[in-house]
Order: C-alpha cells, then sequence, then structure tokens
C-alpha cells in the first residue's frame, strides 16, 4: 500500500511519460492527446488523433507495436493494457492538432503568411 501523494505523483509522472512517448512517435498522424483510464482488470489508453488511420498501422500494425513497447516500458503484464485510436471532433477547436499542423505546414516550406 503506497501513501495517496505518492500515487498522485506517480500517476501524473506515468501520464507524462505516456503523452511525451507518444508526442514523439505520432507527432506526423495529428496526435492531440492521451487519455488513461485504470480499471481493476486493465488500463485503457486512449490516443487522440486527427488521423487515426496513420495511428492503427497497416491492419492494426502499428498500434499493436505501440502496445508491445508501453508494455515493456512500464513493466505492465500481457493483456492488461489496451490502446484505442480516437479520432479528434472538431480539429478547429483542438490546439494541439492545428499546432502541430501549422509545423509541419511551415517545416515544408510553405509561407508564414499562407499557414
Amino acid at each position: 500500500q503506497i501513501s495517496k501523494k505518492r500515487k498522485f505523483v506517480q500517476d501524473g509522472v506515468f501520464k507524462a511519460e505516456l503523452d511525451e512517448f507518444l508526442t514523439r512517435e505520432l507527432a506526423e498522424d495529428g496526435y492531440s492527446g492521451v487519455e488513461v483510464r485504470v480499471t481493476p482488470t486493465r488500463t485503457e489508453i486512449i490516443i487522440l488523433a486527427t488521423r487515426t488511420q496513420n495511428v492503427l498501422g497497416d491492419k492494426g500494425r502499428r498500434i499493436r507495436e505501440l502496445t508491445a513497447v508501453i508494455l515493456k516500458r512500464f513493466n505492465f503484464s500481457e493483456g492488461t493494457v489496451e490502446l484505442y485510436a480516437e479520432k479528434v471532433g472538431q480539429r478547429g477547436l483542438c490546439a494541439v492538432a492545428l499546432c502541430e499542423s501549422l509545423r509541419f505546414m511551415l517545416i515544408g516550406g510553405l509561407a508564414v503568411r499562407r499557414a
């Protein structure tokens, strides 16, 4: 049994590390956030993105790879983590998605006033 304070800090660090990892991994796919739901039997991780097909990959291959990496990195036992990809409802209202989109436009060489 760990103290409440320690548990909150542990959960926060887990979410921050997961968000950082997914930001690096899924930047081109319009990644805009993650939601973690913990149930007694398993942990559900919902990835919010603008292009969910790219997150899932060919026949779900990429999401399985991400699941394997997360299992190994955070020492989860097999079958306790489920990853889901969810499309961002209104892209115009998601600051992170717009920021990433703008970033890739500018990197691609589009004029600042056109981007």
